[in-house]
């Protein structure tokens, strides 16, 4: 004869309560990864022109960052100098106040004048002044080999992109 454990119910119950309370954990987790918090996209020629010389006198910049809701970063960064070397980099910090956005990150390939760059640590400075015809955003320079956190939102000089763009969301 089959015998029923009285206690059974109670403990499939239990079980099914539990699995969607961590179903239910993991969803959120998921959900909050997957909301971004900000965006922030710049690139075009070098800010030759707020020193006196032609646009992309110094090569090109581009950088993608995405901040999460949960506070996890993905992002790249590439600064191309004038005479074909350059630095790429994964972003890893994003902090924005309004329309100004710092990055930072580690360089994973580059050199500058010969000198292996890779494995230094980079941050950056760009503002978001519109879209409208005479809005002009900013950048700063590539500080490279500068261990100051993108948190810090340090006050580095800035000069007009005239002919790149920003965007901060």
């Amino acid at each position: 004869m089959l015998a029923i454990n009285r206690q059974w119910p109670g403990r499939l119950w239990s079980a099914l309560v539990i699995g969607l309370v961590a179903a239910l954990m993991l969803a959120t987790t998921a959900s909050a990864r997957n909301t971004i918090a900000h965006t922030v996209k710049a690139g075009g020629p070098d800010a030759c022109i707020a020193m006196g010389d032609s646009p992309g006198c110094d090569g090109n910049y581009s950088l993608t960052a995405t901040l999460y809701a949960d506070g996890t970063v993905t992002g790249v960064f590439t600064d191309r100098f004038s005479r074909g070397n350059g630095i790429h980099g994964v972003i890893d910090c994003v902090s924005v106040d309004g329309n100004q956005a710092w990055v930072s990150g580690v360089i994973t390939q580059g050199d500058f004048e010969g000198e292996d760059l890779a494995g230094l640590r980079f941050t950056t400075r760009v503002v978001d002044n519109g879209a409208s015809a005479g809005d002009v955003d900013e950048i700063s320079t590539s500080h490279t080999g500068d261990e100051t956190s993108c948190l810090e939102q340090a006050d580095f000089d800035l000069f007009p992109t005239a002919q790149g763009n920003v965007i901060v969301k």
